[in-house]
């Protein structure tokens, strides 16, 4: 278990990594890109509102 949580975690960091140098978008979910998904434009409002 303690393996487990660990490698989740490099995983984790990993990710975040990823999205500070190259944006919210470098990763999303393969679910995110399907059709109708709304992740990409509400990652580029701030607040909820048109950049």
């Amino acid at each position: 278990m303690k393996k487990e949580a660990g490698k989740r975690e490099k995983i984790s960091k990993r990710v975040l990594d990823i999205k500070k140098k190259y944006g919210k978008n470098a990763i999303l979910r393969g679910l995110n890109s399907e059709e109708g998904a709304a992740i990409r434009k509400k990652n580029e409002q701030i607040g909820g509102h048109k950049a």
